[in-house]
């Protein structure tokens, strides 16, 4: 069967030209349906326009499935796209899948005229592939494929649960079932990789364990290390292991390092996020992460207020995310700080406080977001019953940097203004402009970034007044 699938193209913020992230979880996909013919597609290269793109694909390869994969922000894309690819070939079957779909499939699958075939819930590489070997069939049965959700007459079928797969089993990525594969963060090709699925925590912001439940799973060492050789083989720089929760299992994560000295992988960066609590007391893991050439490091701090990481249920303390920073800075790795706002009780002077405190951490850059009421959080429910939810349900905003809420004593505007000034004013501390690891190691690069974010700016919003958000679909 002729397969395409495609990433959707939003990011979080269009004027970011320091990164390019491709879509591990498609490539994956591709690589568990042996014997098929899968492309994949991330449209992220070819944004704000892609309707040619897409049509040009379609008409050279002409696939006889499409799987379209989205974040929440991104599901309205998916929606449109999905319509292109109907109006293009409407005999073309159209699955989608990723967090939006999976969560939300049976409320979804209400809404009239939907677009859509069937929505693969959860990890879809069993499941995906079981629904091809159906459509395959003279009298498909998709009455047995659990995780699977599909249109049956007027009315939608939800099967089963899949249990979680057993990683032993999930076959390489096939990355060269990419149609681009223009990735890159500073001046560094990129690729990511994973090494372990789920996270056992339970922060009410985070959706990751209505996924995946509160489990953890790791991908045995020697099928890791296969993968980073076969990145290395395509000439690739860089490094991003996209894992729920990297620093869980410390003895597994030291291993991975280990191994990658071992056979020497360390030629490549790396890139991952971490919890503070795990950096902090492990000392020993990160001069293995140093050794391994790890060297950009996003760091989950979210606050350093005592009272809302405990209402956040964020395992962490002030004095454990400092320790973390110091530890990751002794070994020369750039510290990404992320960071959350718009808690319930959040006034003007609690927001400054926190972004005053986390700048604190001597940060080389700053991931500040404002709390974001995700479906089917913990978080989403008790913001509901407080009534602090603006935007319930346009969820093209719900990228963690617009404001959906307000709090006790910000409105919705307020919150977002505040952040977004206190953000970018405390980033033009020549202290911290002196100290920065990008400007200091990247330099050329920045110049020229900057260059091209002012020429978008002109272009966008000084000349053309578009939003350059807003898609050629």
């Amino acid at each position: 069967m002729k397969i395409l699938l495609l990433a959707m193209p939003d990011t979080v913020d269009f004027f970011d030209n320091s990164v390019c992230i491709p879509n591990l979880a498609l490539v994956s996909l591709a690589g568990n349906l042996p014997g098929h013919e899968v492309k994949v597609l991330d449209l992220v290269l070819d944004r704000p326009h892609i309707r040619r793109t897409l049509e040009e694909v379609l008409a050279g390869f002409r696939p006889q499935l499409v799987g379209l994969s989205a974040m929440t922000f991104q599901y309205d894309t998916l929606l449109r796209v999905a319509r292109v690819v109907r109006r293009f070939d409407p005999g073309i079957k159209i699955a989608a899948g990723g967090y939006h779909p999976s969560l939300m499939a049976r409320e979804l699958s209400g809404e009239e005229l939907l677009p859509l075939d069937f929505i693969i819930r959860g990890e879809g590489e069993a499941t995906l592939g079981e629904l091809v070997a159906e459509l395959e069939r003279s009298q498909p049965d998709l009455s047995g494929i659990a995780g699977l959700s599909y249109r049956q007459g007027d009315h939608w079928e939800h099967n089963a649960v899949r249990p979680l797969l057993d990683l032993d089993q999930i076959l390489l990525p096939r990355r060269e079932s990419r149609l681009a594969d223009d990735f890159f963060f500073l001046d560094r090709s990129m690729d990511v990789a994973e090494t372990s699925r789920g996270c056992p925590f339970n922060c009410k912001f985070c959706s990751i364990n209505r996924m995946y439940g509160s489990t953890f799973r790791r991908f045995p060492v020697s099928r890791i290390i296969q993968d980073l050789k076969a990145i290395r083989r395509r000439g690739t720089q860089s490094v991003f292991f996209v894992d729920d929760n990297i620093t869980y299992d410390i003895g597994h994560f030291r291993q991975v390092c280990q191994a990658i000295v071992q056979h020497g992988l360390n030629d490549m960066c790396y890139l991952t996020q971490v919890t503070a609590v795990g950096i902090a007391q492990n000392p020993e893991l990160v001069a293995d992460m140093d050794r391994a050439n790890f060297r950009f490091v996003f760091v989950g701090f979210e606050s350093m207020e005592p009272a809302a990481l405990k209402k956040m249920r964020k395992p962490t303390s002030p004095a454990i995310n400092r320790r973390a920073a110091a530890l990751l800075r002794q070994h020369r790795m750039a510290i990404i700080a992320g960071g959350i706002v718009g808690y319930p009780d959040d006034t003007r002077e609690s927001v400054k406080r926190q972004i005053r405190q986390i700048w604190g951490i001597k940060p080389d850059a700053l991931y500040m977001q404002i709390l974001t009421p995700y479906p089917q959080t913990l978080l989403r429910q008790e913001l509901l019953d407080a009534g602090l939810i603006v935007n319930l349900d346009d969820y093209r905003s719900y990228n963690g940097f617009e404001s959906n809420i307000r709090t006790k004593y910000l409105n919705c505007k307020e919150l977002e203004r505040l952040k977004s000034n206190l953000v970018l004013w405390r980033g033009f501390n020549p202290v911290f402009l002196a100290r920065n690891y990008f400007l200091r190691n990247h330099f050329a690069y920045y110049l020229k970034a900057t260059a091209r974010n002012f020429a978008l700016y002109l272009r966008y919003l000084l000349i053309s007044g578009e939003d350059p958000r807003q898609l050629d679909i």
